[in-house]
């Protein structure tokens, strides 16, 4: 079968938060509790979760873990990141 990507790496705030075959990818990311949604594109998926956007949409809609709330919206993004990119190393 033929893929398109071999291998991905996935970068924010100059941070390398999965860089491994492609194929594994979405495995990856449901170990840490960030599940891609039946029928959703990976991509779109993985971008969404790397977005700065989508953490001040998460703390507008109230859908952020309690000891959170508390943070600023770049901090939350900051920890966020640093977790990825701590559960792929």
């Amino acid at each position: 079968m033929f893929e398109l990507f071999d291998r991905l790496m996935l970068m924010a705030k100059g941070e390398i938060i999965y860089f491994n075959e492609a194929k594994f990818a979405v495995d990856h990311f449901a170990s840490i509790d960030y599940k891609c949604p039946e029928l959703s594109n990976p991509a779109d998926y993985f971008m969404s979760i790397m977005s700065y956007e989508t953490v001040e949409q998460e703390i507008e809609a109230d859908q952020v873990a309690e000891d959170e709330k508390n943070l600023a919206p770049r901090d939350l993004y900051a920890k966020r990141i640093s977790f990825f990119s701590n559960a792929y190393q």
